[in-house]
């Protein structure tokens, strides 16, 4: 008698994550090669959503994206070092149709950062390599000690 697997295993396959990021909550979108999982708000903290990813798509290899603004990089290295293949774009350099444009909120947003990450379609900004550890820009007086 065959026994019917249980576990979820998505070795191998790429899962497509865009968001579209802000203070108080971020919108996330996810794909797979073949279709559109879900579309979801969410609390503004990495770990939610590595959890998440690991939970529904086990053993998957994920790839993210989001646009340049306010948040600074911090989302890119946080997820990068947690094994994600992070992207950060220029939000001008996003493909966008015309109904897009007319209907913009941040479902339509996370959602058209996630397929076009699947398709292909972004180019990542250069993200600064972590800044721990770097040199404040000003130098304090002779004497005097930097904190």
């Amino acid at each position: 008698m065959k026994t019917q697997a249980t576990e979820l295993d998505f070795s191998e396959q790429d899962i497509y994550v865009g968001l579209d990021v802000h203070l108080s909550s971020w919108t996330v979108s996810i794909y797979t090669a073949h279709l559109e999982h879900k579309t979801f708000r969410q609390d503004p903290d990495p770990v939610i959503l590595l959890r998440y990813l690991k939970r529904h798509f086990p053993g998957g290899r994920y790839h993210g994206v989001y646009e340049a603004g306010y948040s600074g990089f911090w989302i890119h290295d946080v997820l990068t070092a947690a094994g994600m293949d992070m992207m950060v774009i220029n939000p001008a350099d996003v493909p966008t149709t015309d109904r897009e444009r007319s209907f913009k909120h941040d479902p339509v947003d996370a959602r058209k950062l996630a397929r076009s990450l699947r398709a292909g379609q972004l180019r990542a900004i250069l993200c600064p390599v972590s800044r721990s550890g770097w040199r404040s820009p000003t130098r304090p007086h002779p004497g005097q000690t930097h904190q």
